[in-house]
């Protein structure tokens, strides 16, 4: 069917003419309608179509609010859960930290240092600035997200501080071990002790007279070594203990080891704890060949056997 519209004046009026044109054989139909009528019912179908437009629009939209607010739900639900694994987290990481500090503990008293004081473990809350982002969210969420930032803040802090605690612990192993290695420890020439530490009798002259170190006889050529790590301060003769050398190991202590046939070692030259640095002689004012061994402890003459660990040196 065919749609025609015409306009025609009849009496001052407008009238709008429809003419209706079957597709299919038939006479035509002619509808007129006033001019005035016709604007009416445009402008009625305008709105109509402006108004479902509207409403389509809105519900479109509702429709999207409400998917995205599911959307939102699921992902809080997510965060929260995540929240909660982070928690859980926090407290293992808390009590491996704990372990951390009994372990610290121990090692602190046994390298001779003090134990961390407990107000100084606790490292302090201190100032706390809150997101302004946890502004916009349930307060249920915002109270955990700042729980756990603070929780996580006060382990940072306590791993930290246990880490300055490991590495000053490690400190004073390095330096009791470096100590340790310095200080004469062991038998510096196999063989047998024939003369202590203390008055004797002189050998030579029968008078009573201090002995300030240990004699350790042994065939000639038997070697000698350094009781421990130093450096090596003088190697020459000294009258009555002919060919000898002295070794300075720090922190106050020095071994000297005389009557030598040979030296190995130079003055100024560095050497560790066992090394060969001479060979049993006779040299000086003896009755056979053997190692006057000294200790001096800020040059005063000591036991050395309080410095032999072990009675002899194989």
């Amino acid at each position: 069917m065919v749609y025609c519209y015409k306009f025609m004046s009849l009496k001052e009026k407008t009238y709008l003419t429809v003419v209706l044109i079957p597709h299919h054989g038939g006479g035509m139909i002619s509808i007129r309608i006033p001019y005035w009528l016709a604007r009416s019912l445009l402008g009625l179908g305008v709105f109509i179509l402006l108004g479902l437009g509207l409403v389509t629009t809105g519900y479109i939209n509702k429709f999207v609010d409400i998917s995205m607010l599911k959307k939102m739900e699921i992902e809080n639900r997510i965060l929260r859960g995540k929240l909660s694994e982070f928690a859980n987290k926090t407290k293992s990481l808390q009590a491996s930290i704990d372990m951390f500090v009994e372990f610290d503990t121990k090692l602190r008293v046994m390298s001779g240092l003090q134990p961390i004081d407990s107000d100084i473990r606790k490292v302090g809350v201190g100032g706390y600035e809150r997101s302004p982002f946890l502004n916009e969210i349930t307060h249920s969420t915002a109270f955990q997200i700042q729980a756990t930032e603070q929780e996580l803040d006060k382990l940072l802090r306590e791993a930290k501080l246990q880490n300055e605690s490991f590495a000053e612990v490690m400190a004073s192993l390095e330096e009791q071990k470096n100590r340790w290695d310095h200080l004469p420890s062991i038998q510096p020439s196999p063989g047998w002790i024939i003369s202590t530490f203390g008055f004797r009798n002189d050998p030579l002259v029968g008078e009573l007279r201090m002995h300030e170190g240990i004699d350790i006889a042994g065939p000639e050529g038997t070697i000698i070594v350094a009781s421990a790590n130093g450096t090596v301060t003088f190697v020459g003769y000294r009258s009555n203990f002919g060919l000898c050398l002295e070794i300075d190991h720090g922190y106050g202590v020095k071994t000297r080891y005389a009557h030598c046939s040979v030296v190995k070692v130079d003055p100024g030259q560095t050497v560790k704890r066992g090394q060969v640095v001479a060979l049993v002689g006779q040299t000086g004012r003896v009755t056979g060949p053997h190692l006057h061994y000294e200790v001096l402890v800020n040059e005063q003459p000591v036991d050395p056997l309080n410095y032999i660990l072990l009675p002899r040196m194989f």
